[in-house]
């Protein structure tokens, strides 16, 4: 080649380079949101209607459009759109009916893609969620090795079964993932049943299958909304609603799990020993390591949440119902309430510092902030006891009859006939 020749190859290498990077894309789209207005709150459900306004240098390809939370999760989507266009106004419907979202701030994402870059355009709204409502109730009879049918009350009080397994020994329901858990005893495996069309059932075997009691202190805990349950192995197991299993521990050597709270950074449990019957509180950490231990006296009847290292523990005793605190850390259970010749049967809690309590005959509501036991009613032998947030209803299983009570006044506003045994009450919510 002759120096004339490599100059004029040289020229024209620059002359093609120079052309290449003068066609080079590196300017996103532009990306406006014009509708709604920024600060604009809707309530679920409902649906959001969006308008975009874009535009390019060369030409748009796509645009998506999303909702986001505080944390930068995406929660619900318009789905993305084919362009194909330098410009243009366009706009999506995003429907909001996850009744699962919490009020708060939450961020429209239009996002704009030339191929190569990607631009984007923000919006914030606040979103106020769902109505707290009451989607059914479901009834349970008392722990069985027989075969069990759990009935299902709709929200027009008609009632059918729901489910019949092989036998029973234990129950709660998880509103927040909207299933229903039952344990069996003895064959039947742990079952998580759907009660919403978007979620899925799933299944735990029997450990063995030589005594009953496989499954105990079955329990969504509502501190951190996850599933815990106990097996005749000895493990203690923590899921999610879905079936994301996401604790394990063992519990002591020759002991049984018969009850689980979650004390904030803590995992509490009631175990008591196969042998002599010595009872003891044990606690983990999230790691499933043993913590801290405690022993324990008197039949407990409920335990509940009171802070990162103590309980409120409702029991009996020598003949009488008693309320104490177990202060796990200091060691020790000082009696704050007794009531003298009169057991309690079921307890549950209203609020943070309210509880129902059923002794022999009757109810009464415990305050515990202001340490004060209110008569509610009498003439009521209670046999299950539920409290429902969503209308403040006290439900109260009395035999076979499920009664509906006011917790404030004590007035009977229902009563309902069942045909069978009320062991469980089981008011499932939309969230």
């Amino acid at each position: 080649m002759t120096l004339r020749h490599a100059a004029l190859a040289g020229l024209s290498a620059i002359l093609l380079l120079a052309s290449c990077k003068k066609d080079k894309d590196d300017t996103p789209p532009t990306v406006v949101i014009i509708e709604p207005a920024a600060g604009t709150t809707i309530s679920i459900p409902d649906t959001l209607n969006i308008r975009v306004q874009v535009s390019d240098e060369h030409v748009v390809r796509s645009l998506t459009v999303e909702l986001s939370n505080a944390a930068n999760t995406i929660v619900a989507s318009a789905g993305t759109r084919d362009l194909n266009n330098s410009a243009g106004t366009y706009t999506f419907s995003l429907p909001l009916t996850n009744e699962r979202l919490p009020s708060g701030t939450y961020t429209i994402v239009a996002r704009a893609s030339d191929g190569t870059n990607d631009g984007r355009g923000f919006l914030r709204l606040n979103v106020l969620e769902a109505p707290l409502r009451l989607r059914a109730i479901f009834l349970a009879p008392p722990f069985s090795t027989n075969t069990t049918t759990i009935t299902h009350i709709d929200s027009l009080g008609q009632l059918s079964t729901f489910a019949t397994v092989q036998d029973f020994n234990g129950i709660a329901v998880d509103s927040y993932s909207q299933h229903l858990f039952v344990a069996g005893s003895q064959y039947a495996p742990f079952h998580a049943f759907p009660t919403a069309l978007a979620a899925n059932g799933w299944q735990v075997p029997s450990p063995t299958n030589d005594q009953p009691e496989q499954f105990t202190a079955v329990t969504v805990d509502p501190l951190d909304r996850r599933l815990y349950f106990a097996t005749r192995d000895g493990f203690i197991r923590g899921f999610t609603g879905e079936g994301a299993q996401q604790f394990t521990a063992q519990c002591l050597p020759d002991h049984r799990c018969e009850a689980i709270v979650v004390l904030e950074t803590e995992v509490a449990t009631w175990q008591r020993a196969i042998v002599g019957g010595a009872s003891r509180i044990v606690t983990y950490t999230v790691a499933g390591t043993i913590y801290e231990q405690l022993p324990v006296e008197h039949d407990r009847v409920a335990l509940f949440h009171r802070s990162g290292t103590s309980l409120i523990h409702f029991a009996n005793a020598n003949g009488s119902g008693l309320i104490e605190h177990i202060n796990i850390t200091d060691g020790g259970t000082p009696d704050i309430h007794t009531f003298n010749g009169e057991m309690i049967r079921a307890v549950v809690r209203l609020d943070t510092h309210r509880y129902i309590i059923a002794l022999t005959d009757r109810l009464i509501r415990w305050d515990h902030q202001a340490q004060q036991a209110t008569p509610l009613t009498t003439g009521i032998t209670t046999d299950a006891m539920a409290y429902e947030a969503a209308t403040g209803a006290l439900y109260i299983a009395e035999g076979s009859t499920l009664i509906t009570l006011d917790p404030n006044s004590g007035a009977i506003v229902n009563s309902l006939p069942t045909g069978s045994a009320i062991g469980h009450i089981l008011p499932l919510l939309n969230r």
